[in-house]
C-alpha cells in the first residue's frame, strides 16, 4: 500500500501532484478522517532460463534482464538494439504505404520548378514536421511555402476554411498535409477540382473511404509497420527517402546532405506528442535528444 501526502488544509499529493480529497474537508484547521489511497502492483514473474540467458549474453544485471524479458525483449540481438539504439537500425522509408508515390509526385514538382506548399498543424508535432521538410525541400532546390492555420478561426485539420485561405494566399498545384488529412475526404475533393495534387503524410486514423489524395503516406493504411511515429517521425522518413532518390538521381545537394541536423526536431516532436518510444521512435529520439545538446535553433 502506498500512502499519499496530506497537508492540514485538506489537499492531497499523489505521484507529485496536489488535489483536493473529497472525502477529507476542512474543519477546525484540521480534517475529519483521511481516507488512504491503495495501490496494488503485479509484476510479470519472467521465465528465469530466458532472463539468466540475457544477463549472460549482455552481460546486463538480472534485474534489467527482467525488464527485458517483460518487454517481450526475449532475442539477444533485438535485446541489444533496445539499450543501444542506433540510426542504422532504421528501416528503409521506401516501405512505408504510398512513399514512392510521393517522392515521385515531389520529383516531378522539382523537375517542374512547381512550387508546393506545407499545409501543417499547430501542435508541436505538426510545427516541428512543417520545419523539418521546409528545410530540407528548400536546401535541396524546391520552391516551398508552409500554412499553419488558425486553431480558433480555421478548426483543426485541412479544413474547407484553412484550404480556402491557404490556397488565396499561395495559388499552388500541390498541397502536402502533414499530421493532417487523413479523413479529410470533402477537402481533397475539393481541391481535387481545382487542379491540386494533395500528398498526405499523417499518423492519425484514416477515414473509411480515405481521402482520394494523390498519396496518402499513413502506417494505418499499410500492413501495421511503423504504426509507433507520428508526424514528424514520417516527415523524416520521407526525407530519407528524398535524400535516397536524389543521390540515386544525381539530385544537386543529395549526395552530400546530412540529415542528422533535423533530428532535433523528430526528438522535440515524438515526445510532445506522447507516441510510444519503441520501435523507429526509440531510435530517432535517443539520437535527436543528443542533438538537442549542442542545436544551434534560436530557443
Amino acid at each position: 500500500m502506498i500512502r499519499s501526502r496530506i497537508r492540514r488544509d485538506g489537499w492531497i499529493d499523489e505521484f507529485g501532484k496536489w488535489h483536493r480529497h473529497p472525502t477529507c474537508p476542512r474543519q477546525g484547521g484540521g480534517l475529519s478522517h483521511f481516507h488512504a489511497v491503495k495501490f496494488r502492483w503485479s509484476i510479470a514473474p519472467p521465465p528465469p532460463l530466458l532472463a539468466r540467458r540475457l544477463t549472460d549474453e549482455l552481460r546486463v544485471s538480472p534485474l534489467l534482464a527482467r525488464c527485458l524479458v517483460n518487454r517481450g525483449l526475449t532475442e539477444q540481438d533485438r535485446a541489444a538494439d533496445f539499450l543501444q539504439p542506433r540510426l542504422r537500425q532504421l528501416s528503409d522509408p521506401f516501405l512505408l504505404p504510398n512513399m514512392a508515390a510521393a517522392v515521385e509526385r515531389l520529383f516531378l514538382a522539382r523537375r517542374k520548378d512547381e512550387p508546393l506548399v506545407i499545409f501543417g498543424d499547430y501542435d508541436v508535432d505538426g510545427v516541428t514536421s512543417t520545419a523539418l521538410l521546409t528545410e530540407i525541400l528548400t536546401a535541396l532546390g524546391w520552391r516551398v511555402n508552409h500554412y499553419l492555420p488558425h486553431r480558433l478561426d480555421e478548426g483543426y485539420g485541412l479544413s474547407q476554411d484553412g484550404v480556402e485561405n491557404c490556397l488565396r494566399r499561395f495559388p499552388i498545384k500541390l498541397l502536402l498535409a502533414v499530421d493532417c488529412g487523413s479523413t479529410a475526404v470533402p477537402s481533397v475533393e475539393w481541391l481535387r477540382q481545382r487542379g491540386v495534387d494533395v500528398i498526405v503524410l499523417d499518423h492519425h486514423q484514416v477515414s473509411n473511404p480515405p481521402p482520394l489524395a494523390t498519396a496518402l503516406v499513413n502506417p494505418r493504411s499499410g500492413t501495421g509497420t511503423f504504426t509507433e511515429l507520428c508526424s514528424v517521425g514520417l516527415a523524416f522518413k520521407l526525407a530519407h527517402a528524398l535524400v535516397k532518390r536524389g543521390r540515386e538521381t544525381g539530385l544537386a545537394g543529395a549526395q552530400n546532405f546530412d540529415l542528422r541536423p533535423l533530428l532535433d526536431l523528430v526528438a522535440l516532436g515524438t515526445v510532445a506528442d506522447l507516441v510510444p518510444l519503441t520501435g523507429e521512435n526509440r531510435i530517432l529520439v535517443t539520437t535527436g535528444l543528443q542533438r538537442l545538446q549542442g542545436t544551434p535553433r534560436p530557443g
